[in-house]
């Protein structure tokens, strides 16, 4: 190796682009906020981020430049009696599409600052369905549309139900974006079994068996909070499902960090980890 080439090669590391996939799991996502703001804190910043559900939402406004702080300062300040009184009167997603739009404006998926998909499930045929352009509103609607609360949503004719009977942690997703390095967080509860589609919809073919299986076969590392105690409504609870999910990243930033070095170096990838805490 010439001198030259020695010279710029130690002093240009690879650029490694970071993915982020962002579970399903309803107020649990404050999970996902805590786990985030541990990143920030550390110069962690994501060049992609898919997400399901809560995950799509979040994911869509981090997105969109929001940081960890706006996005949990957002969150709180979100009237849920909104979209509560839309729910018990019209059973569908107007009031969270309402919400969802009045801060992110009509944006389109193409128009957001980083690469960003939104998982939903074809209610009719049960196949996955990955949202990667049109209304950023009408797609984390599609996603986060969760029987029975929320009856289906409909785009172009065709109906669609939360992407956590899917693809809960769509790692794949986010790796197809050019992840080189994906983080996934899972904040599903693995013992509870989704019966509900099969009751509400009796034509509805399950075909999906475990959904947060691509979040661990194609993430790096896997964050899966200690979360058994709280449940998808547990909107009082956010402060501690926040700090659980701080603490779970914080235990495992010393294997990400140095993961990405790593890479940055050319060294080949390390085995998988799953964090709980």
């Amino acid at each position: 190796m010439g001198f030259f080439s020695w010279l710029f090669g130690k002093s240009k590391p690879k650029k490694i682009n970071l993915g982020l996939a962002l579970g399903s799991g309803g107020a649990k996502g404050y999970a996902e906020l805590g786990a985030m703001k541990a990143f920030e804190e550390n110069g962690i910043e994501f060049d992609c981020v898919a997400g399901t559900s809560i995950g799509s939402i979040i994911g869509a406004f981090y997105a969109d430049g929001y940081s960890v702080t706006d996005i949990f300062e957002l969150l709180k300040s979100v009237d849920f009696s909104e979209v509560k009184s839309f729910f018990m009167i019209r059973m569908d997603t107007s009031g969270l599409f309402q919400v969802i739009d009045r801060y992110i404006g009509s944006l389109t998926i193409e128009e957001l600052r980083k690469p960003f998909r939104a998982i939903a499930t074809h209610l009719e045929t049960g196949d996955e369905y990955v949202f990667d352009k049109g209304s950023v509103a009408k797609a984390l609607c599609a996603s986060s549309s969760y029987p029975p609360f929320f009856k289906p949503v409909v785009i172009d004719g065709q109906r669609y139900i939360d992407g956590a009977f899917t693809n809960s942690v769509p790692a794949d997703v986010v790796r197809s974006l050019g992840a080189d390095y994906v983080v996934g967080i899972d904040l599903a509860n693995h013992n509870e079994k989704p019966g509900i589609l099969n009751r509400l919809f009796p034509t509805y073919q399950s075909k999906i068996k475990e959904p947060w299986s691509k979040g661990y076969e194609f993430s790096d590392i896997v964050l899966h909070p200690d979360l058994k105690d709280f449940r998808a409504v547990s909107i009082s609870r956010s402060s501690k499902m926040y700090e659980i999910g701080y603490q779970t990243a914080v235990e495992a930033l010393p294997q990400i960090l140095s993961d990405i070095e790593n890479l940055k170096k050319g060294e080949k990838k390390p085995k998988k980890q799953n964090k709980t805490k």
